[in-house]
């Protein structure tokens, strides 16, 4: 399964560089502004900016930042070379996930990022991420 994934994932992104680039990670129609800039901010391995961005049911985890994302400091200090978001599910009235997938060069697979967003107020909020370098089990997590 997870070759399966990989292949899936590295054709997808050899699609056009644009789509692994830039703040978009291949968004789709009707994207959220702050999912994008999460995106783009786990893309450029500003994870605390991640923290700080995400809105109010999470910034508050900024304290609890070495949890998150020390790792992440650790092992990709430079972030990635591309992206690609491969999922988007919408559901009336107001809940979205998105998942997104990471690469570089000398990586065997992606790190695949999982956002959950409901709008409240008439505004998208993050409530909910993971990330993992085990694909299933952030799709396990697919609500």
């Amino acid at each position: 399964m997870r070759k399966g994934l990989l292949a899936l994932l590295l054709s997808v992104m050899s699609i056009g560089p644009a789509l692994g680039q830039g703040l978009s990670c291949g968004a789709a129609a009707k994207s959220w502004p702050l999912f994008e800039r999460l995106k783009a901010h786990f893309l450029n391995a500003e994870y605390r900016a991640f923290l700080e961005t995400s809105g109010p049911m999470l910034a508050h985890e900024v304290e609890n930042y070495d949890a998150y994302f020390a790792i992440m400091d650790e092992l990709f200090p430079a972030g990635f070379d591309l992206c690609q978001t491969v999922l988007v599910r919408d559901e009336e009235p107001a809940f979205r996930q998105e998942i997104v997938m990471y690469m570089r060069e000398d990586m065997r697979g992606p790190i695949t990022l999982l956002l959950i967003g409901v709008v409240i107020r008439g505004v998208p909020q993050l409530v909910y991420f993971n990330y993992s370098s085990d694909s299933s089990a952030v799709l396990g997590e697919l609500k």
